[in-house]
């Protein structure tokens, strides 16, 4: 048998069928190809963004106008932002957006990016340059341009799911412009971080990018937890004519981090659970046992051929694998005798691969006096998931003290492949369009249908010892589909800078999304969730501040719950309802003075369920407040100096656990050396808050303690 640290994977037959669709993909270029035997003039692409600190549009074709005048809730967060904040994950990414809520992964297993979005759960709506992210890993930004945060049901543009919204990593391109930069960054608790940014324009027509990365960064505030990895990216974009442009990208990264299980959550007299202040430093885990490696490869390459001024085609093929392994040790309160029980390992070796192929077609005309951006498309995805069989050997850690754990203890067990697996498939073919119709320059009305034809399988080919000691036999759940989604929304321009609009739309979610299926969730039809969302949208000081507001009501309106009279049969009987109010606003409202911030305001509750004794209760894991800030100012040539901070209001993870509320400070000062070098100093959590960062029943993450680090930025 083989150790699962050790494993070394063959190549799959995916990779080898996925980059002949990506040669395949590559004849669009045919189109052109007469106009390319024409010598090309050298060219510079401009950027339309007039403010570092706001967007003028999101990334996705089918998005036709301005994010000013988009009619829907999107947070875009630019990469300046980034920089400002010295964001390495995701997960701090994240921070700039209020209404996000991070939580432990399912079965306390996984160590990656688990959240929701206005209540519902959203880590199968995580998307890289709108291709959903199926992996289940921790995100860096070391290749991220941009980060788009879309609220509320938005399936005709992500496909299935996006019950509360998306996530949008925009990957770097390569520009016709020259650039070299590096930084290297020290930290409080070990922490250490290099990359490299470098691109060239290599001829009149070819321009090239490379981004690479290196980490060996320990937590602040977190005993023994460690987060190694390296990365590479690598992007070309060719003008093949002066109406066909190609571009693609490889992206490689490698990750051999310590987990973070958590802390085991003591129970106070009235059975609530809360975290102990004195453990929230501490380490659980078994050190000579537990890891947690993953290995992300994706493969991009686009053709955007314009025909004319009014009609352009978009083609993009996309290949995503993740492989991964890990073992984590998920710590609970021994009340017995006082110590922390650590158990047996929680395994993981599974690979995750998408194909996908999605091509646009945009048309802008006019019929009689209406003007038109009509966008059509088709999508062809293909997912699949294995999840092997482990076999644990002496794998029960004794308990430790919960005060002052030792966890370098010797490690004599084993976790290896026992040589059966579960694999799930999901292959879904989606048509697409959607129409901005423009009556007067005040009226626009937008309106999107999507429908997805998906097949899915999940099959077990092997017997399973449960829990309770009964045994699963080897199984295969089928279940198929035509999901429809729709959205409509009138918005109304008083003036050229502003906007008001109403929007309904809907959102289609499978129970087995996830890739995974039961036997009850292949009989049942998907989810659906409703949103009515009336709100406003400014542009000011400009055009460079973005200010926005909104009020949204989002109803699920036949939520999966157990049957009210056969607690082991699954029904869509429930109901959920999350509505409230949002506002924000980014942009630099001086030349020197730049600003992103939000607040969310959530009321949730359930409104029917299987169980009576939810019924009326909130949704878990959504706090009625949260907000965000973060602000800069350039006091002269040299210095720079900044700040915010994250508030998150109480809310329930659990019948016995209530977080509290907690803000954390954040503060930012920057030294302009040379023209070439900066010195930025970072400070996150000034004020040192214990807090859960992700709580998941017995146990919880703490968040990242105080951590300051300094960041030398070199830039020709």
């Amino acid at each position: 048998m083989t150790n699962l640290a050790q494993v070394n994977r063959p190549q799959r037959k995916i990779l080898a069928q996925a980059i002949t669709l990506v040669l395949a993909s590559s004849a669009l270029p045919a189109l052109a190809a007469e106009e390319a035997q024409q010598t090309l003039p050298a060219v510079k692409v401009e950027s339309t963004v007039i403010s570092p600190y706001k967007a003028e549009k999101a990334s996705s074709p089918q998005y036709t106008q301005k994010l000013a005048d988009t009619p829907k809730t999107i947070t875009v967060v630019p990469e300046q932002i980034l920089r400002d904040q010295a964001v390495t994950s995701l997960r701090d990414a994240l921070r700039n957006v209020s209404g996000i809520t991070m939580q432990a992964g399912e079965g306390g297993a996984a160590a990656g990016d688990n959240l929701s979005i206005r209540g519902f759960d959203a880590t199968n709506d995580l998307y890289v340059d709108g291709v959903r992210d199926i992996g289940a890993y921790s995100r860096d930004t070391f290749n991220l341009e941009q980060l788009e945060v879309t609220k509320g049901p938005s399936s005709t543009v992500s496909g299935r799911g996006s019950a509360g919204g998306s996530v949008n990593l925009v990957s770097k391109t390569a520009k016709f412009e020259d650039f070299k930069r590096g930084t290297i960054m020290v930290g409080n608790d070990s922490q250490m971080r290099a990359t490299a940014d470098i691109n060239g324009t290599l001829s009149n027509n070819l321009a090239g990018r490379i981004n690479v990365m290196t980490q060996e960064s320990g937590v602040p505030g977190r005993d023994v937890t460690e987060n190694k990895g390296s990365g590479f990216a690598g992007a070309l974009t060719y003008l093949l004519s002066d109406k066909t442009t190609l571009s693609g990208g490889v992206t490689y990264l490698d990750q051999d981090n310590i987990p973070d299980g958590g802390v085991p959550l003591l129970t106070n007299a009235n059975g609530e659970r809360y975290l102990d202040e004195a453990t929230a430093e501490n380490y659980y885990g078994v050190e000579n046992r537990d890891f947690d490696k993953n290995e992300i490869t994706t493969v991009k390459l686009a053709v955007d051929h314009n025909f004319s001024d009014t009609l352009s085609l978009r083609n993009q093929t996309f290949i995503g694998t993740t492989e991964t392994s890990a073992a984590i040790t998920r710590p609970s309160f021994d009340a017995t005798t006082g110590e922390a029980r650590r158990g047996g390992a929680k395994g993981r070796d599974e690979d995750r691969d998408i194909i996908s192929n999605q091509t646009t077609l945009r048309s802008d005309f006019s019929s009689g006096n209406v003007s038109h951006n009509l966008v059509t498309g088709i999508d062809i995805t293909t997912e699949e998931y294995i999840n092997y069989e482990l076999h644990y050997a002496n794998d029960n850690a004794a308990n430790v003290d919960l005060y002052n754990p030792v966890t370098d203890d010797p490690y004599n067990g084993s976790i290896t492949r026992a040589g059966g697996q579960r694999k799930g498939t999901y292959d879904a073919v989606s048509i697409f369009v959607s129409d901005t119709l423009t009556f007067t320059p005040q009226w626009l009305l937008t309106l999107g249908v999507r429908v997805e034809d998906y097949d899915q399988d999940y099959a077990q080919d092997y017997s399973s010892t449960n829990r309770d000691g009964s045994i699963t036999s080897p199984y295969t759940y089928k279940s198929s589909d035509t999901l429809v989604s729709w959205n409509a929304a009138v918005t109304y321009k008083p003036v050229e800078n502003g906007s008001i609009y109403f929007g309904i739309g809907n959102a289609q979610t499978p129970l087995g999304s996830n890739l995974t299926l039961s036997a009850d969730q292949q009989n049942l039809d998907a989810e659906e969730d409703q949103i009515l969302e009336l709100g406003t949208k400014w542009e000011l000081f400009d055009a460079k501040v973005l200010a926005n507001a909104a009020i949204f009501r989002s109803v699920k309106t036949n939520a999966a719950t157990n049957d009210l009279d056969n607690d082991d049969v699954l029904v869509l009987g429930g109901e959920q309802i999350v509505q409230g109010l949002e506002f924000g606003i980014n942009g630099t409202i001086t030349s020197k003075w730049a600003i992103i911030a939000n607040y969310t305001y959530t009321d949730s509750e359930i409104k029917d369920s299987g169980d009576p004794d939810e019924i009326g209760d909130v949704i878990f894991n959504t706090p009625e407040h949260s907000a965000s800030l973060w602000t800069t100012y350039q006091v002269d040539r040299a210095w720079q100096f900044g700040g915010g901070l994250q508030y998150i209001g109480e809310y329930q993870n659990g019948d016995t656990t209530e977080l509290d509320a907690v803000t954390l400070l954040n503060a930012t000062a920057s030294f302009q050396a040379t023209d070439n070098v900066k010195l930025q100093l970072n400070t996150n959590n000034l004020t040192d808050e214990k807090y859960l960062l992700k709580p998941r029943g017995s146990r919880g993450v703490p968040g990242p303690g105080k951590s300051v680090t300094l960041t030398a930025s070199l830039e020709f």
